[in-house]
C-alpha cells in the first residue's frame, strides 16, 4: 500500500478534488485515495466533521504523506512537484514555468464569477445562458489563456505534449463550459476537448458518474433536471 493517500469529495461536484486528483496522476507516484462524502452539516460553512478532522480549513482535497497533512490543492501541486521533479509538473524552462505558476496561481485565486455563476456539475447539460459581463469578462480571459499559452509554448496542452500542473487545474473550468454550453473558439474549444478526452480525467468522469446520488446539501443539483 502507498504511503501517499489523496482525500477527495464528492466527484461530481468538487471540483478543487479533481485538481488534486489529476495532479496526483500526472505525477507518476503510487497513491490511495479516499472519498469523503460532502453531503452532510456543515456543507458549505466549512464545518463538516469528516473534513475538520484531517484539514483546518474544512476543505478538500488534503494529502496524506507519513504524518504530513497538506490541505490545499495548490500547496499539494508544489509538493508534489518537489516529491516527484522527473515528472516535469511545471515546465522545465525558467521563464515558461514561470508563467505556468502565474496562471496556476490564477486560476486558484481567481474567477469568482465564473465559479459562482457556473457551479461545478460534470452529469448536466444545459442551454448557454446570457452571461453578466463580470462572467463574460472571466470565459474571455479563459478563452485568452487556452488559446495564447498554446500558440506561445506549442504542443497538445499549455506547455507542451504532456499535461502538467497548470492543466489540471484548468480542467474543471472546461467541464463547467461544456456543462454550461458556453461558446468559445474553435481554439480554445479545441484545447477543452484535449483536457476532457485525457486518460486520467476519464476515469475521475467515469467513477463520479457510477457513484452519483442527489447533493442535497446543494441547492443547485436539481436547477437543471
Amino acid at each position: 500500500m502507498s504511503d501517499l493517500t489523496l482525500y477527495v469529495g464528492n466527484r461530481v461536484y468538487s471540483s478543487w478534488s479533481i485538481r488534486g486528483y489529476l495532479v496526483v496522476k500526472y505525477s507518476g507516484l503510487d497513491f490511495n485515495i479516499i472519498d469523503i462524502d460532502l453531503d452532510q452539516v456543515g456543507y458549505g460553512k466549512r464545518q463538516i466533521r469528516d473534513v475538520l478532522e484531517l484539514s483546518p480549513t474544512g476543505c478538500v482535497p488534503i494529502l496524506q504523506h507519513k504524518g504530513l497533512l497538506i490541505w490545499d490543492s495548490l500547496a499539494i501541486a508544489e509538493y508534489l512537484n518537489e516529491l516527484a521533479p522527473n515528472a516535469n509538473l511545471y515546465p522545465k524552462d525558467k521563464n515558461a514555468r514561470a508563467i505556468a505558476r502565474a496562471l496556476t496561481c490564477e486560476m486558484h485565486s481567481g474567477f469568482s464569477a465564473l465559479r459562482n455563476n457556473m457551479a461545478h456539475n460534470l452529469k448536466r447539460r444545459v442551454k448557454e445562458q446570457d452571461w453578466d459581463t463580470d462572467t463574460r469578462f472571466e470565459i474571455k480571459r479563459v478563452e485568452d489563456i487556452f488559446t495564447q499559452t498554446r500558440a506561445d509554448f506549442g504542443g497538445k496542452f499549455l506547455f507542451g505534449d504532456k499535461p502538467g500542473i497548470v492543466d489540471a487545474f484548468y480542467t474543471p473550468i472546461a467541464s463547467r463550459l461544456r456543462t454550461y454550453n458556453v461558446t468559445i473558439s474553435d481554439a480554445a474549444r479545441e484545447y477543452c476537448e484535449t483536457l476532457l478526452s485525457q486518460p486520467d480525467w476519464l476515469e475521475w468522469e467515469k467513477s463520479a458518474l457510477e457513484g452519483w446520488k442527489p447533493f442535497n446539501a446543494g441547492p443547485w443539483d436539481t436547477i437543471y433536471e
